[in-house]
């Protein structure tokens, strides 16, 4: 019933950081819900409910934290999910289908008129009161600011006293729209109980409503600015002149990173399309992504910036960008002479407020075993020969053993990427909270590190396997029983059929007429 958006007035209130728009599930179908729970009879109309009732608590995340941990813990990969509130796309589903089943029992005279108003009419009373209540008395119970509040007070009280003033407005339109929907969806329902109208004027009167209420709600968040000409939608895909510039300077692509601040640079991706950024959006980032993001890169702390190989950074506003070089981004791999070892996650990445990455690497102690007694001195060099998103080459030469690290993140242990030297594989840790790195014996070497993710491949030979069985069990079925298909299906032959009817004919010309006597 609240309206929420904030990409272009900061309508959203409430606890989350960030949001594009709520799960509307839509004012009639939570009132057929109601009603569905009054006139369904079954234990359908149990587990329909109790799964609702679950989602919905699942939903609430650290507002209910005791419930969800448990969940958190032991329910096999719910701790995959990106987000708590992203189940109530399930809940849609129960209170829909709970919806429609409470309709059809009374379209199909699963009660008579007598109980069917009375169940109609508490179904009204408390949907209608729920909506009232956010009409009457939402404003008292309230306070309509959001974590995104603070950017607007420094243009001033009165600027967030409108935006305030607004969402109490809209929640108070929104409540009355819902009790409009509410009251017409059940005056179809009464008309048609009272035999007024006939059922497909009740359905397509419901569903009219239904597609007016989830309709106008989706226009909120996805309406006619948000469609562009193919033209338009082109024009994304052609480098500025910043990106021409970059280009031109750098041949190979996965020589350099580009941090852009000319856009919103955890939340796009247009740059991307031409460079390897640090930024852009996806669903679902790496937790230890999210926590340099947010403890370090956020900060524009240089030093994070450089072991991330930032090599280019784009300031200014769209159309007047400007590309500013970074001489002291670390390359691709390099190699490091000081090893301190930390105790905690917490020390690792508080280490990366000050420090120099080009001589140090700070490596948790989980690690200690791998580089107990080891003191490496700089001495040769480390460059990326190939690159491929999923297979990465780098030769060394040195005439020590080193310590490399490599501007890339570290994703293990045993979760696909695997490190080879000449051919064989080795082991390869974590440093510096967020990068790869690797002990480099003296002499000439290939290092390389491949994308080979063992639940692919398991997952692809199943999936071969299974569609193999299945493709041979229709094989044999066919051979097995298709041969008695073709006989029963066979025509009965013309001429037998004219044969039989040629007797039968026969036989009444052979009967002679009795006579009078």
């Amino acid at each position: 019933m609240v309206r929420g958006t904030e990409t272009q007035a900061p309508l959203y209130w409430g606890a989350l950081p960030f949001t594009s728009g709520p799960i509307y599930f839509g004012a009639i179908v939570c009132f057929l819900f109601v009603l569905g729970l009054l006139t369904v009879k079954g234990p359908e109309k149990w587990w329909l409910a109790l799964g609702v009732l679950l989602t919905m608590l699942l939903s609430m995340g650290k507002n209910l934290e005791g419930f969800n941990r448990f969940f958190f813990d032991v329910v096999p990969l719910y701790n995959k999910f990106r987000t708590p509130n992203s189940i109530l796309s399930v809940s849609v589903l129960l209170v829909t289908t709970l919806g429609i089943l409470g309709l059809s029992s009374l379209l199909k005279g699963e009660w008579n008129q007598q109980q069917a108003l009375q169940k109609l009419y508490i179904s009204l009373g408390i949907s209608g009161a729920i909506a009232l209540f956010f009409a009457l008395l939402g404003n008292s119970f309230f306070e309509f600011s959001s974590p995104g509040d603070a950017r607007y007070q420094q243009a001033g009280p009165e600027v967030l006293g409108a935006i305030i003033s607004d969402r109490k407005s809209l929640m108070q339109t929104d409540a009355l729209r819902t009790l409009l929907l509410v009251l017409l969806a059940g005056g179809l329902i009464w008309a048609y109980l009272q035999n007024y109208i006939k059922q497909p004027i009740l359905v397509i009167g419901l569903g009219i409503l239904t597609f007016f209420d989830l309709f106008s709600v989706g226009k909120r968040y996805l309406d006619n600015d948000d469609f562009v000409s193919k033209r338009n939608y082109e024009a994304n895909f052609q480098p500025r002149q910043v990106d021409q510039q970059i280009l031109a300077a750098e041949p190979h692509r996965g020589a350099y990173r580009v941090i852009d601040y000319s856009i919103n640079t955890f939340n796009g991706s247009s740059t991307s399309y031409f460079h390897n950024t640090i930024g852009g959006y996806h669903a679902a980032k790496l937790q230890r992504i999210q926590d340099v993001i947010d403890r370090h890169i956020s900060q524009q702390n240089p030093y994070v910036l450089n072991m991330l190989n930032a090599k280019y950074a784009i300031f200014g506003e769209p159309g007047k960008e400007q590309v500013q070089q970074n001489p002291a981004a670390l390359g691709n791999a390099w190699f490091i002479d000081t090893l301190q070892l930390v105790a905690s996650a917490n020390a690792e990445i508080d280490s990366l407020t000050d420090f120099n990455p080009a001589t140090t690497a700070f490596i948790h102690q989980e690690f200690s075993s791998y580089i107990n007694g080891f003191d490496p001195t700089p001495d040769g060099r480390i460059v990326l020969s190939e690159y491929r998103p999923n297979h990465l080459t780098y030769q060394s030469n040195s005439n020590s053993e080193q310590f490399a690290l490599f501007s890339e993140v570290w994703y293990g242990p045993n979760k696909g990427w695997q490190a080879y030297l000449d051919g064989k594989p080795v082991e390869h840790i974590r440093a510096n909270y967020i990068l790869r790195a690797m002990r480099i014996p003296q002499g000439s070497h290939t290092i390389e590190f491949k994308f080979e993710p063992k639940t692919y491949y398991l997952g692809k030979t199943v999936s071969l396997l299974s569609s193999s069985l299945l493709l041979l069990a229709l094989i044999a079925y066919i051979a097995l029983y298709g041969k008695t298909w073709f006989p029963a299906a066979a025509p009965t032959p013309v001429a037998s059929t004219q044969s039989k009817e040629h007797k039968e004919e026969d036989k009444r010309k052979q009967v002679k007429p009795r006579g009078k006597k």
